[in-house]
């Protein structure tokens, strides 16, 4: 005689956090501003700053849920730490670089433009 084997029902999937997932797209994202924001002289250091923070803010507490609820997505919220901390890193310099050589830059391309159209362009 068999014995009827008996299943165990199937393991709970364990889900991936929600935060730990947008900090991770909000620093990749941040550090692609990155480009973008050299050649938006005010703007553009301003908008990745605040994708920086974002990433910083989300990645933190990301962090802390996966720690609580037993989630996934711990290390895509440390990647996301990393991205935003060097997102914000780079917002900064393009920000002071912006202020320090703004000026400087705006006269060259002024004299390029009044050269160009002195000259019959």
């Amino acid at each position: 005689m068999q014995t009827p084997v008996e299943q165990l029902p199937p393991a709970p999937a364990t889900k991936t956090n929600v935060l730990s997932i947008v900090s991770l797209i909000v620093g990749i994202v941040g550090l692609l501003g990155v480009c973008v924001a050299i050649f938006i002289p005010v703007a553009g250091p301003i908008c990745d700053g605040l994708l920086a923070i974002a990433a910083l803010v989300t990645g933190f507490l990301g962090m802390s849920q996966t720690g609580k609820t037993g989630e996934k997505g711990k290390g895509m919220a440390i990647a996301g730490l990393v991205m935003g901390i060097l997102a914000l890193l780079s917002a900064c310099l393009l920000g002071i670089g912006t202020a320090i050589l703004g000026p400087q830059i705006g006269n060259i391309f002024s004299q390029i433009t009044s050269g160009l159209t002195n000259s019959g362009y």
